[in-house]
């Protein structure tokens, strides 16, 4: 039995370690997203439905993880860590034995409802995390996990890739589904919940120590948050669904596709160490916290605008150019993983941290389902690559009208408290 101390010595051990397993049993997870994508033509050669079918598919489950995320909160509270997680990983794992051998479209959708479903585990990971990892390293922890947990985008296609030029489509599923068994199974019989969470509170301006649990629905900061953190989960969205398929329309195998959504992965796990550190230095640096994270936060959205300029102006055939457009745009989308997380605990106390935490999360990934809907469906399929991607820097821009009155309201607050 785990005793409610710990030692400095035995939480820093065991609070990585819960990071990292975590972040790989994410990693699992979302590596399944984008290996769906890479495999659509072949499954529907072999189902005999269009391929448009089987990307709006995709699109339904994109819209079960916000569901998934909206819920996490509550399924928390209810039933604790470890029947979440079981649910999760149960609904992660079906899919991949059965949707390489099924034909019918309902059948079809609600495996990939299923699949979505078991995101609903991703901000259970994240409040578990920041009540073992000590508050100064909430930054680079959270950023460390999130790299890793996205990064199975890119991981996911490029495993894809290799595996479906050696040994066929079909066996991708299987091992990754192996693999997400045995994670899963680590996972259950070695991390423990810290009983009275090692959180520490903070002396943010907006943290609220007796703040209503129910009342955090009428906040604006809460609802701003979320739209600040859409330009993020969109234009990551954007990469690991739709990227496999630019690198076909541009004339990219299945093995060079792979190779180059390793890009992806690279600029995902950088992004997120280099934002989580820098977020640490300036909470250590800045009297008020949440001004602090939420600053750095913003950098992400002008480096989504950047990039998405790149990918436009840059000549796609050239790999290795390609590979840099990639690398560029999975950074830029990638750096609010690295920051957002890290934001909340500052400003919410750590009872309403879980709800807030799987609301903001969930209302920020709306753009999951509309991010493959517009870039792909709508525009990708089309060959409109350039205006698809182009409404990531749209978004970018109306997170920034998010952040600004945040700032602001945060400013002003610690304005008059001085």
């Amino acid at each position: 039995m785990m005793s409610n101390e710990v030692s400095p010595k035995n939480f820093n051990f065991k609070g990585w370690y819960i990071v990292l397993l975590s972040a790989f049993m994410g990693c699992t997870i979302s590596a399944a997203f984008p290996q769906f994508s890479m495999t659509v033509t072949e499954l529907s050669l072999k189902t005999g439905l269009s391929q448009e079918f089987l990307l709006t598919s995709d699109t339904i489950k994109s819209a079960s993880i916000v569901v998934a995320m909206l819920l996490s909160g509550v399924a928390y509270k209810r039933i604790g860590a470890h029947k979440t997680f079981i649910f999760a990983l149960f609904a992660t794992v079906l899919p991949q034995f059965l949707l390489p051998f099924v034909e019918m479209p309902l059948l079809i959708i609600l495996l990939k409802i299923l699949q979505g479903l078991s995101s609903i585990i991703f901000p259970v990971f994240l409040v578990i995390i920041l009540n073992w990892i000590e508050e100064r390293q909430a930054g680079i922890s959270t950023a460390i996990f999130n790299g890793i947990f996205y990064g199975g985008g890119g991981i996911g296609g490029t495993f894809a890739g290799v595996i479906i030029a050696k040994q066929g489509w079909v066996a991708s599923y299987f091992v990754l589904g192996i693999v997400q068994i045995i994670v899963g199974l680590i996972w259950l019989f070695t991390v423990k919940e810290q009983p009275q969470g090692a959180l520490k509170e903070t002396d943010a301006i907006e943290k609220i120590e007796n703040e209503p649990k129910i009342n955090f629905l009428t906040m604006p900061k809460v609802w701003l948050l979320a739209i600040a953190f859409f330009a993020t989960t969109w234009t990551v969205q954007a990469i690991t669904v739709d990227m496999p398929l630019l690198c076909e329309f541009v004339g990219y195998d299945a093995l060079s596709s792979g190779k180059l959504l390793m890009a992806v992965t690279i600029g995902m796990i950088t992004a997120c160490i280099v934002s989580g550190k820098i977020s640490d230095l300036a909470a250590t640096k800045m009297q008020n916290k949440s001004v602090a994270r939420l600053s750095i936060f913003a950098i992400g959205c002008v480096l989504i605008i950047a990039s998405i300029l790149l990918l436009i102006l840059a000549d796609l055939t050239n790999f290795y150019l390609f590979f840099f457009v990639i690398f560029m745009l999975s950074f830029g989308a990638s750096w609010g993983l690295g920051t957002f997380y890290s934001i909340l605990p500052e400003m919410f106390d750590k009872n309403t941290l879980p709800l807030v935490t799987g609301f903001t999360g969930g209302v920020g990934d709306i753009g999951m389902p509309l991010a493959p809907l517009v870039v792909g469906v709508a525009f990708g399929s089309r060959g409109l690559w350039n205006v698809g991607f182009g409404s990531c820097a749209v978004i970018a821009a109306i997170s920034v009208l998010a952040i600004l009155p945040l700032l602001k309201s945060l400013q002003n607050k610690e304005i008059k408290v001085k």
